[in-house]
């Protein structure tokens, strides 16, 4: 059973690593499955035997990675210390350092919004069913404010990475926690007066 699983493990990611090779090759929606099965170098059979779809295969692929923040949050005691937020600043930081390049990639092309949208609908799928379990809120509420959360989030780590945001990965990290835990409240404490209404 546990090599069964490696071997299904090995298979996916090579299916993964494939997919995202003709990603940044192609730079398009349109990559076939035949194409991933060629750079894969595995049949079509073997492919639909992991994934129904190249949307399929976006969709776990997202799930994986959300799963990782919450699973390194778990592990450094964030949902048993009361939430706190510099370990979620320290997570979010290392989390995107370790896939900068990739998130550059998909973030910069217009032609790859596909990848960015599928990746966000699925994050907030996915700690939307996660914290429906532990929160007495309706679900309704949840997702609401879950996808408040993961688009205004993803919406600045977006523009922060295509050079729209002038700060550190540290800085901009630290902000999006900051609005995460204590709402936009510190911004309207202090209103100019010169600032049209």
């Amino acid at each position: 059973m546990i090599q069964t699983d490696r071997r299904v493990r090995k298979t996916k990611k090579a299916i993964q690593e494939a997919y995202f090779k003709l990603l940044e090759k192609k730079r398009t929606e349109k990559i076939t499955v035949a194409e991933i099965t060629r750079e894969a170098d595995i049949d079509r059979k073997t492919f639909y035997l992991h994934y129904t779809s190249v949307q399929d295969l976006i969709r776990e692929f997202t799930e994986a990675k959300t799963k990782d923040i919450l699973k390194r949050l778990t592990l450094r005691s964030f949902f048993s210390l009361r939430f706190d937020r510099q370990i979620f600043t320290r997570e979010a930081v290392s989390l995107v350092s370790e896939n900068l390049d990739f998130l550059k990639m998909v973030t910069c092309s217009p032609d790859l919004d596909f990848f960015w949208n599928t990746a966000q609908d699925t994050a907030v799928d996915v700690l939307t069913e996660i914290y429906a379990r532990h929160s007495s809120l309706p679900v309704s509420d949840l997702r609401i404010q879950v996808r408040f959360f993961v688009g205004g989030a993803g919406a600045a780590y977006r523009d922060w990475m295509q050079g729209k945001i002038p700060c550190s990965l540290e800085e901009l990290s630290n902000s999006v926690s900051k609005i995460a835990f204590t709402g936009v409240q510190h911004i309207l404490q202090n209103p100019q007066p010169d600032l049209p209404c």
